[in-house]
C-alpha cells in the first residue's frame, strides 16, 4: 500500500497519507484498519456526522478548506487523500502568488 501512497502524494512523498489514515481510524466506529481502498460509509461506517467531523478536522490539521459541493463525490480513502493534497497544493500556490485575487490593497 505504501507505493500507492506514494504515488498519491508526489510532492511530499506520502508523508500526509498516514496522518490521514490515523484521523480516518480514530474517527471511524469501526476496528478495523482504513486503507486507500477503503469505503468511507460501507466499510468504515462512517456517517454523514462523522464525514463532517473529519472535514473540520482535516481542514483544521492541513490549513484547507473543503468545499460542501466537493463531498457528494468523495466515497474512498485515497479520494479523501486526493482531495486533501489538491487543496493544500492549491493554497501553498496561492501562498506563493499573493497578488493573483488575493487583492491586499497595498
Amino acid at each position: 500500500m505504501r507505493l500507492l501512497a506514494e504515488t498519491l502524494h508526489p510532492t511530499g512523498g506520502g508523508k500526509d497519507v498516514p496522518e490521514i489514515l490515523e484521523l480516518i481510524k480514530s474517527l471511524s466506529r469501526r476496528p478495523i484498519e482504513p486503507r486507500l481502498d477503503s469505503e468511507l460509509l460501507a466499510d468504515l461506517g462512517f456517517d454523514s456526522l462523522q464525514v463532517l467531523e473529519l472535514v473540520g478536522e482535516l481542514e483544521e490539521r492541513f490549513n484547507i478548506s473543503i468545499p460542501v459541493n466537493d463531498l457528494t463525490h468523495v466515497r474512498t480513502v485515497a479520494q479523501v487523500v486526493e482531495q486533501v493534497q489538491r487543496l493544500a497544493a492549491g493554497d501553498a500556490q496561492t501562498r506563493h502568488n499573493p497578488d493573483d485575487g488575493a487583492g491586499h490593497g497595498s
